[in-house]
């Protein structure tokens, strides 16, 4: 309809606005694939005589050639096919949002999937550049303490935070991870263990690798999980508290995941910390040994405590945090896009269209879709009434016909076992059936499994298989069905050979030709947590044509503790024989009366238990929670001020806590929500007419009956505010009860909630190299262009004199990219590091460093010498004087200036004290220091890891310039989070004359550097004093 030249369908593609002739289709991510393949298969089917443009990537709008509207040189309609993220992504592009808002209006998105574009939870995408956190041992400690103690179950001891700057901080911590903790002991709500830590392992689900999270980040959780993958739930992904927890969590439960970082670790166990957390074992074998991590946890259990938080502290020393954030979410598309959606699951949440925030309407907000079939609680609906409804809203499948079961004995089964859960409910449906167990060949009663609370989220597709053959023999099942873990294809396990194969057309007929009618009865259909659409979707419709018989016999949900009824009947609409096959529901903590036991089948919309989920999920998809009404304040503040992304003022709310400066930010960002929006003639209208659909629906009366006037929108936005950050305290009256009901299923007003759902919708995305969420890509005006010229670049290589390029890499630039300050011995110095030209082009800097002063510098510079010398006179200017510190017995380290992204890879060269040059990793190898233009002033070299690379100061001593001098070990500690960095600090405060023993003692053989600890430091242990 869109590529047509039909007047009057273009009339309706117009939305009331203008005509349309860029159309963007918008697909959840894992549907990505298959929509680029429709589009392009149709347009080559169709023959539209005009030419027009299919992109298969929005980010085309950054290329200068892709224009919209008039601006192009041959005006065309266009088609953009992309993801929900993607397309947020591009909106934080300054660039394509330029060539997008004032040709908005001719802009038509078509979302399919359009109740998970507004899933409540999914609302917001997150794009951030990351950094380094600098946490403090002391800090480091104060986590491990609050951790321990929470997963331990024990009392708050506010003698250990006294010396905190903010020991109320940490009670309040205490108190949030207690919650957590509480939370995630249920099994099926529990954190899924297998998604947990992000390392080569457990991101197999990734179709494109991202190697740096791999290499960075191994064995590691710690990171937002956003900047890792696509955007989640913002409010519980971004929340790095809970991270720190469940890192700990995990650490403690499932100690093999860090037998590789411990491998790479043990070496620097210092003999201080041995001898007060692990002297059961033998220091020697501890340090040097090869038992893993696991082993020695099983041979020496005591032992666990102190393995952990040596672990621990490395891991959330490495943690990045954010550094700066954009954020567009799915409301800013609503407000400011005609959209059409496609939905199979219709409860949204309800908000203005782009036609009557155009037309600046003031009545109320019509629904974006028919609400006819809604059913709230607050109605009281007779029974006849409600059934109605509910058959408005079933459609076609009108005969469901299910059965609930309770499935609280699930609590006691899962603590023995996954599987022993999985045979429980095969014994059940048995039971049910009346089957004959003496029968020589069973013939089981269902054959589907839908895995929705992610009750088997830790078990194999090979353990299935082993107990399926176990309880049903040989000859009953021949195949399993299965999603495939790493890329969601469709699968085939054969039961007595173990193969594994693609379930594809050539092998559905095979399996046709071997069993016809009766292959229904040999393949079992387990379908995980993660419910992707497969090819058993389009089978189920060709098979029952055929035979006119359901693929699916019977499907047994398990939905346990998932309250919400849609996501109930999107697991049941698995089967796209709705009519024809029987359900069983199993589901816990079922109120007395609403089922009763061995009552068989039933039509669904009858059941009492059916009434009470149904209209419990119109009120929470009507109630929201409070990322979305969070999310809706920002997106009418964007409106406000003609934006699609919101530039985040609170990045890391965490710090901002443990800093205090938290409650003067908040005032400030609801000050200005509450000024903007509701200065605002439109968004304020839009925001009490939502208000007001919201609150009519409430259970509460005194929320339902109030009026909400002006006033109490201001306040209540304020409220909103605050509770998104944990400030807002309660205040015993009308406002309590309306931030309740905003915030949905929360059972408290903090906001800890982490259930299946969101760890479904978490295991639901795919991470792709071109949906990654870091701001990487260099901006036009902070790169660098260089133009070199020569008669044979090839032959120039060869010739160290005549190779121009690399002398001009190698050059360095006379603005700082990092400086540090530090206090130690008594004296408080600076350390500044300057980066090579080469250093530039990597990906291991900031591109902000890379400003207009800098450019200048270097456009402006031809000479060599002039560019050395002009370093050597910077460097010289910028290094500050040592002053006398307060406490001589005081380490503190503090970055002033950083623009080098965490876990560099790097060659530190030491000028002379205070003053480094930082470049690539090879850069500075032996062949060609000799034609440095600075060769004279290198004085020796290391890498990220503390290797020395090369020394001309033939210096031993911690105090001396060299490579081991402390800075070399703030900087590494500083940049790469190095253990033995760490160990030479604390030894250099703590321990200096044993420092110095060793270091008068040691013979270098085994090479340079502290790296070289457990040579070094061999003899520690037969010290005197040790």
């Amino acid at each position: 309809i869109f590529l047509s030249s039909n007047k009057e369908a273009h009339k309706h593609l117009a939305r009331g606005g203008k005509k349309k002739d860029t159309l963007v289709i918008l697909v959840p991510e894992h549907l990505l694939p298959d929509a680029r393949a429709q589009v392009f298969r149709h347009c080559l089917n169709l023959n539209f005589r005009q030419d027009y443009r299919v992109h298969d990537d929005i980010l085309a709008l950054l290329h200068d050639r892709v224009e919209l509207g008039v601006a192009q040189r041959r005006p065309m309609k266009q088609i953009f096919v992309t993801s929900f993220n993607q397309f947020k992504k591009a909106l934080t592009y300054d660039k394509i949002c330029k060539k997008i808002r004032p040709h908005r209006e001719h802009i038509l998105v078509v979302a399919d999937e359009v109740d998970d574009f507004l899933d409540r939870d999914k609302l917001v995408f997150n794009i951030c550049s990351n950094k380094a956190n600098s946490f403090n041992q002391d800090t480091l400690e104060y986590f491990h303490e609050i951790s321990n103690a929470a997963y331990r179950g024990r009392e708050y001891q506010p003698n250990s935070f006294q010396s905190s700057p903010n020991p109320s901080y940490w009670k309040e911590l205490h108190s949030k991870f207690v919650a957590i903790h509480g939370e995630i002991q249920d099994a099926s709500k529990s954190l899924n263990k297998s998604f947990g830590i992000f390392n080569e392992q457990t991101l197999r689900h990734c179709a494109t690798s991202i190697s740096h999270d791999i290499e960075g980040y191994k064995a590691l959780i710690a990171r937002p999980y956003e900047s890792v993958n696509r955007a989640m739930p913002g409010s519980y992904y971004s929340d790095v508290e809970r991270t720190i927890f469940l890192t700990f969590v995990i650490l403690s439960e499932d100690v093999s995941k860090y037998d590789e970082l411990f491998q790479g670790e043990r070496k620097f166990i210092t003999f201080e910390y041995w001898k007060e957390y692990l002297a059961e074992l033998d220091y020697d074998e501890l340090v040097y040994g090869h038992d893993r991590l696991s082993e020695i946890a099983e041979k020496h259990p005591n032992t666990l405590g102190g393995l952990i938080r040596f672990l621990y502290i490395i891991i959330l020393k490495r943690m990045e945090i954010r550094d700066r954030s954009k954020s567009v979410n799915s409301v800013d598309i609503i407000f400011n896009f005609d959209c059409i959606g496609f939905t199979g699951t219709p409860f949204l949440d309800n908000y203005p269209t782009s036609d009557y925030i155009r037309h600046q309407r003031e009545d109320d907000i019509p629904p974006c879709i028919d609400r006819s079939f809604y059913a709230y609680t607050n109605e009281n609906l007779p029974t006849e009434e409600f059934e109605q409804r509910f058959a408005r809203f079933q459609g076609q499948n009108s005969n469901v016909l299910v059965e609930y079961v309770s499935s609280d004995f699930m609590h006691e089964s899962l603590k023995i076992g996954e599987m022993e859960t999985l045979e429980a409910i095969f014994e059940r449906e048995e039971t049910k059936s009346k089957l004959m167990s003496e029968q020589a060949t069973k013939t089981s009663p269902f054959n589907v499994i839908v895995d929705l609370c992610g009750i088997f989220k830790l078990s194999s597709i090979h353990d299935v298989r082993s107990l399926i053959l176990k309880h049903f023999g040989p000859d009953c099942f021949h195949y399993i069905y299965h999603i495939d873990q790493t890329n969601g294809s469709d699968r085939m396990l054969c039961i007595k050979s173990k193969n594994d194969v693609n379930f594809d057309e050539e092998f559905y007929k095979f399996l046709c030709q071997s069993y016809g009618t009766k292959l229904r009865e040999k393949v079992f259909f387990f379908i995980d947590n993660r419910n992707f659409i497969g090819k058993d979707v389009p089978f189920q419709l060709v098979y029952q044509k055929y035979y006119n018989l359901p693929l699916f016999v019977k499907s047994v949900v398990i939905a346990h503790d998932v309250e919400d009824f849609s996501k109930i009947w999107q697991a049941m609409g698995r089967s796209r024989t709705m009519n024809e096959t029987t359900f069983s529901i199993y589901k816990n903590n079922i109120p007395p009366g609403l089922v009763e036991e061995n009552c068989g089948l039933g039509d669904i919309k009858q059941q009492p238990l059916t009434k009470l989920l149904y209209t419990r999920n119109c009120d929470c998809k009507m109630a929201g929670n409070l990322s979305s009404i969070y999310q809706t304040l920002i997106a009418l503040y964007n409106l406000s001020q003609q934006s699609f992304y919101y530039s985040d003022e609170i990045v890391n709310t965490f710090i901002e806590k443990m800093e205090k400066t938290i409650t003067m930010k908040v005032k400030n960002i609801e000050v200005k929500i509450a000024k903007v929006v509701l200065g605002s003639p439109v968004p304020a209208q839009i925001l009490q007419h939502i208000f007001v659909d919201k609150f009519q629906r409430s259970c509460n009366k005194s929320v339902a009956e109030n009026d909400v006037s002006t006033q109490r929108v201001d306040t209540l936005v304020r409220q909103i505010v605050r509770q998104k950050f944990e400030q807002r305290l309660p205040s015993e009256d009308i406002y309590d009860d309306y931030i309740r009901f905003l915030s949905g299923e929360q059972q408290s007003l903090m906001e800890i909630s982490y259930t299946k759902q969101q760890q479904k919708q978490k295991q639901k995305q795919k991470a792709k190299s071109q949906d990654n969420d870091t701001m990487d890509v260099f901006d036009k005006r902070h790169r660098l262009h260089f133009i070199s010229k020569m008669a044979n670049y090839y032959d120039a290589t060869v010739d160290k004199e005549e190779d121009s390029t690399k002398a001009l890499l190698s050059l360095p630039v006379s603005f700082p990219i990092f400086t540090a300050e530090y206090s130690a011995g008594g004296k408080t110095s600076v350390i500044n590091i300057y980066p090579t030209i080469q250093f530039l082009y990597s990906h291991h800097i900031m591109s902000r460093y890379i400003n207009e002063d800098v450019q200048s510098l270097l456009n402006n510079s031809s000479d060599k010498s002039q560019i050395c010398s002009d370093f050597v006179a910077s460097a010289t200017e910028g290094l500050k004087k040592e002053e006398n510190c307060a406490d001589p017995n005081k380490f503190h380290a503090e970055v002033k200036l950083q623009f080098i992204k965490q876990n560099p890879q790097f060659s530190l060269v030491g000028i002379q004290p205070g003053v480094y040059l930082i470049g690539m990793k090879d850069q500075f190898n032996v062949h060609d220091r000799e034609n440095h233009p600075m060769s004279g002033m290198l004085q020796y070299a290391v890498d990220e890891i503390g290797f020395v690379l090369f020394d001309k100061t033939n210096t031993k001593s911690v105090d001396d310039f060299g490579p081991y001098f402390i800075e070399n070990y703030i900087l590494l500690d500083l940049l790469s989070k190095q253990e033995v960095a760490q160990n030479v600090i604390t030894y250099y405060c703590k321990h200096k004359e044993k420092l110095d023993k060793c270091l008068a003692q040691y013979d270098e053989k085994q090479g340079k550097g502290f790296i070289c600890w457990r040579f070094l430091f061999n003899q520690t242990t037969t010290l005197p004093d040790a």
